[in-house]
């Protein structure tokens, strides 16, 4: 991370990593035991197998916007639908297997 400080000096920046955390994707239980597969933490050692922005295109996991006001018109999304900070992406790659 350049400055781990700006997320608490600056308020912009802060509330934009807020509201990303309180993001959420819908998955089944299965698809959140394969996500939660990707990576391990024992406690001591932790390991990233696939960054946090390739994991849904790693398990061939569609993702789905709506389209409108209702998910009957919803549209497959390319692309993550929550971007994955620069910074985190950074900082997993000291731990990448």
């Amino acid at each position: 991370m350049d400055n781990p400080d700006k997320y608490l000096s600056d308020y912009d920046v802060f509330e934009n990593l807020f509201w990303l955390s309180c993001s959420t994707i819908t998955v089944t239980k299965d698809e959140n035991k394969r996500l939660s597969m990707l990576t391990e933490n024992d406690g001591i050692d932790y390991k990233v197998h696939v960054p946090t922005n390739l994991k849904y295109k790693h398990l061939d996991i569609k993702l789905y916007k709506k389209n409108g006001r209702y998910w009957k018109n919803a549209v497959e999304y390319d692309d993550n639908i929550i971007p994955a900070p620069a910074d985190l992406l950074e900082y997993e790659k000291r731990f990448l297997v």
